[in-house]
């Protein structure tokens, strides 16, 4: 889920606030995408906004919006650096799968040699 203006809009008719036009835009620019490759459900999505709501009441958040472009970028190179951790784990897992099915041959030719052994 992605925050939406509607959503936004009705948090703080909840709250019987209002909100002005910089946060709203530093929100929007934020949460206009869900984190890849998660998905903001609708409570994670509400706690997060309220959390930058308090900070930014306490004058404690910065909300200054990077250009689309630099967004772009930015989302660009988390995605990069996601897709090569993602990449790591699957190299790991076939070293793994790669192990275990070893074990599991030579298990199956051993039993197999005692079954015969057996005869």
């Amino acid at each position: 889920m992605i925050l939406t203006t509607k959503f936004l809009k009705e948090m703080f008719r909840q709250w019987g606030d209002q909100i002005d036009k910089p946060l709203e835009n530093y929100l929007m620019a934020t949460y206009e995408e869900d984190p890849f490759p998660y998905e903001w459900s609708e409570q994670d999505l509400y706690e997060q906004v309220r959390k930058l709501i308090f900070q930014y009441k306490d004058g404690m958040l910065d909300i200054s919006v990077a250009e689309p472009q630099e967004r772009l970028r930015m989302r660009y190179y988390d995605l990069k650096e996601s897709y090569l951790e993602l990449l790591g784990e699957v190299t790991e897992l076939r070293d793994t799968i790669g192990a275990a099915a070893k074990l599991l041959g030579e298990s199956n030719h051993i039993l197999a040699e005692d079954s015969l052994a057996t005869f």
